[in-house]
């Protein structure tokens, strides 16, 4: 009798497990194949579009629990933690000295305590490494603006982007998503590179005027996440979830 309940409860379990793999669902796939985030729109329509590199955007808002659950890359802020962490960085008063892979060393300068105008005032703080694309990342703080580098660990040249970068989920692009919708001394809008095997190419830029993108969230190919925000007649600031898909 025990070996008959036993045959039955396996049975159950099997026949169970059948039906749990039919249930599930199989990610969609764009039409090269590549896996697609499941970011369901609250309508069909969009509320905007933007012009990038070529590529139009149809921008279309989502539930705040739907972004929620894709997690903000990581920003880096400290540049105590990034040298503590990285032995080819060092801070030597007001210098930052990064030994190349070639064995030379190069070499970032403050300019903020005997700046002679506002004009010339730099502080560099090391925030990043990104060793799979032979970069090191700084902050470039200036009198009224900041902006980033992206130094080269095998030359020493650095190239000047907007923001820390955020990279696309196959990390061959960069994306840089910087908001400043009042005082207008930081850009307002996207910038895009690619990453190529022995450079960063700048492949285009959007300004935008009515909005500004924080939390952005780069989630498959062609979808990118974040908060709209915009500011009404009254100076209120409104806030607003949403995915910008490529078209």
């Amino acid at each position: 009798m025990y070996k008959n309940l036993f045959n039955l409860a396996a049975l159950a379990v099997m026949l169970w497990s059948c039906g749990q793999q039919k249930t599930q669902k199989t990610p969609p796939t764009d039409a090269a194949g590549s896996q697609m985030a499941d970011v369901p729109a609250l309508s069909d329509t969009p509320i905007d579009t933007m012009e990038l590199a070529g590529k139009t955007y149809l921008i279309y808002t989502i539930d705040s629990t739907v972004f929620e659950n894709f997690k903000v890359q990581p920003q880096d802020t400290s540049e105590a933690q990034a040298l503590a962490k990285d032995s080819t960085v060092k801070r030597t008063g007001n210098s930052l000295q990064f030994k190349l892979q070639n064995g030379k060393i190069a070499t970032l300068t403050d300019k903020d305590s005997d700046a002679e105008n506002e004009g010339d005032f730099v502080h560099f703080s090391y925030v990043s490494n990104y060793p799979e694309i032979n970069r090191k990342g700084i902050i470039a703080y200036y009198y009224e603006s900041q902006d980033f580098l992206l130094l080269d660990t095998r030359t020493g040249d650095t190239l000047h982007i907007w923001t820390e970068p955020i990279f696309s989920p196959d990390k061959k692009h960069i994306l840089c998503a910087s908001m400043d919708l009042v005082a207008a001394f930081m850009p307002n809008g996207f910038q895009l590179y690619n990453i190529e095997k022995d450079s960063i190419r700048y492949m285009g830029e959007t300004n935008l005027e009515t909005w500004g993108p924080t939390e952005t969230k780069w989630v498959d190919a062609k979808t990118i996440l974040c908060r709209y925000i915009s500011i009404d007649d009254e100076g209120t600031t409104q806030s607003t979830h949403v995915k910008l898909v490529m078209q």
